[in-house]
């Protein structure tokens, strides 16, 4: 580190959060499951059963289950209007998010190109999923309200609470905090915050001498450093453009209106790489001079690189739920307008709320942002970061945070948003993307199947280079000379997990002159990566005392040597 890094303020204050939060009465006055413990009452459980006739002895996630598998809106409708408790139940939003997303998936499959857009038909979004697909306007649909108590559940009502969860009031305490650092450019908490640092300070040396494996913000320079890009602006341009949010490609036009007028729990967030104006787009932004350094630009050169740069777009609540940046490729992440709480975990310390198998290809964790907050996960975060485990920080607009490769992260989005993010391998993390590809070979994503093949081909044809790699490759297209290949992302046809994209990637550094040395020290990255794993995979063995004194005796007797253990003594 070098002597005139930004020096920073010591402050001692505490990021944790209160979670008595107050939430507003559900719409339909549906209560938490406590209230059936503390208001029991025979009547209203005689008259709850009395309406849900035969379902009567089902749980709330059975009933939920059940009702997923109707998939006419029209016969959901109808069901809704047996009763009251039936209509609670289908008022569910999630509900109707699911059956909406479904229909609209397998229309985009069957009619490809020729889909309307948006799907269904449907060309006004009427505030909620609901309303949306039985075309009702807000002004005709029933307000009905159940008595208290007569219907308790949290499957119903939690999902209602997240969606009301007011970030302002409940960072508060923590956006101040940043604000202030912000301002000042420089970072007040050395505790728990993302360290600032202005980006004409943040030279290349400096990052592949210090940073690269460390998160860190760059300060804009200036207000016009950015695009100042705002979802309106946006719509203005490209209003009839297919954007992708999520599952569904909507264009601007809709997800405008979806935008400010939605209730659900995780909103949708457009997060984009294929749009005809993502092609505009990417010409009017100028990438920080050390993120320049990017050694899967070999994949650029070869036509087969996977997609690796996004715009996102997301209203307040929305945000990204705890995951890992792509075959270990480090990000940045450009925070146009509007402010992020950033979360954000090294390799080795698994996010609180999440589980993993050993090999986190299956990751778990609640269903969005706001029920891992309320439930608790957020505070657990904190006292994690006490003991430098995490750390948590927010962007604000002009702000670009770095990504290290495999550092968990989630990301919260305090205000209604527009970003810019790449990913990208710098120098000093060449090793943990070659580790990557060689030993999680079946979580490699985003490599497309036809490309691929036409950018191997290419390369054997045009370098006369032997080698065990280049008869992997040659092997491989060989294997696949007979079968008839779709563009599908390989992180999508598992029957495609094997394909030799690590030995692809080695020859074609092994091309590149100056890349000579970059790969000999990655290579020793990679080797001592597998030996970690190797350690960690082993079985670890207690040392015992016992069994070291037997072997001194035998080393010490000139007489045969037997083990004779006293069943009374336990080993140590």
């Amino acid at each position: 580190m070098t002597n005139d890094e930004p020096q920073v303020k010591k402050r001692n204050i505490s990021r944790g959060i209160s979670r008595n939060t107050t939430t507003n009465r559900h719409p339909l006055n549906v209560k938490p499951s406590g209230n059936s413990l503390i208001f029991s009452d025979k009547a209203l459980k005689e008259e709850r059963e009395c309406q849900l006739g035969d379902f009567k002895s089902f749980d709330d996630e059975l009933i939920m289950e059940l009702l997923g598998y109707i998939r006419n809106p029209r016969d959901l409708k109808n069901l809704s209007l047996t009763s009251r408790v039936w209509y609670a139940y289908i008022y569910d939003e999630e509900l109707w998010r699911k059956l909406y997303i479904s229909r609209a998936l397998k229309e985009e499959k069957e009619m490809g190109d020729d889909a309307p857009v948006p799907p269904l038909g449907i060309k006004y979004w009427n505030g909620s999923w609901r309303r949306t697909m039985l075309h009702l306007p807000e002004a005709k649909e029933a307000k009905i309200q159940l008595p208290d108590n007569l219907l308790c559940s949290d499957v119903l009502f939690r999902p209602y609470q997240c969606s009301q969860i007011d970030y302002d009031d409940l960072f508060k305490d923590i956006i101040e905090e940043e604000h202030e650092s912000y301002l000042l450019k420089r970072t007040l908490n050395e505790k728990f915050g993302i360290p600032r640092y202005s980006e004409q300070w943040m030279t290349q040396e400096r990052f592949n001498e210090d940073f690269t494996n460390k998160p860190f913000i760059l300060t804009k320079e200036s207000e016009t450093r950015w695009p100042s890009w705002s979802l309106p602006e946006l719509k203005s341009r490209f209003p009839t453009v297919k954007f992708r949010q999520e599952s569904v490609q909507w264009p601007l036009e809709f997800y405008s209106q979806y935008f400010v007028s939605n209730s659900d729990e995780s909103p949708l967030y457009l997060f984009d790489c294929q749009s005809s104006a993502m092609k505009q787009l990417v010409t009017e932004y100028k990438v920080p001079d050390i993120f320049k350094d990017d050694i899967f630009t070999v994949f650029n050169e070869q036509n087969c690189r996977p997609d690796y740069r996004w715009i996102i777009v997301g209203p307040t609540r929305s945000g990204s739920t705890f995951h890992k940046d792509p075959n270990a490729t480090s990000a940045w992440n450009a925070n146009l307008t509007g402010k992020k709480l950033w979360v954000m975990l090294p390799p080795g310390v698994k996010p609180p709320g999440v589980g993993t198998d050993d090999e986190e290809s299956e990751v778990t964790s609640p269903v969005g942002v706001a029920e891992w907050v309320l439930s608790g996960f957020y505070n657990d975060s904190v006292k994690l970061a006490l003991d430098g485990k995490c750390q948590i920080g927010i962007t604000f607009p002009g702000e670009c945070m770095y990504v290290p490769s495999g550092w968990w992260h989630t990301v919260i989005n305090l205000e209604d948003s527009v970003a810019l993010t790449q990913n990208f391998v710098p120098s000093g993390a060449l090793g943990e993307a070659l580790w990557f590809l060689k030993r999680k070979e079946d979580q490699v994503s985003g490599f497309h199947v036809k490309d691929l093949k036409k950018s191997i081909e290419k390369f054997v044809a045009n370098n006369n280079v032997k080698g065990e790699n280049m008869d992997v490759l040659k092997d491989w297209l060989k294997d696949v000379s007979n079968k008839t290949l779709d563009n599908e992302d390989v992180g999508e046809c598992s029957h495609f997990a094997k394909l030799p994209i690590y030995e692809y990637f080695v020859e074609l550094i092994k091309a590149k002159a100056e890349y000579a040395n970059l790969l000999e020290d990655g290579m020793k990255t990679m080797e001592k990566l597998e030996k970690e794993e190797r350690e960690r995979s082993e079985p670890r063995v207690v040392p015992s005392k016992k069994w070291d004194q037997l072997v001194e005796q035998e080393h010490q007797s000139t007489s045969a040597f037997s083990f004779n253990f006293d069943e009374s003594e336990n080993d140590e």
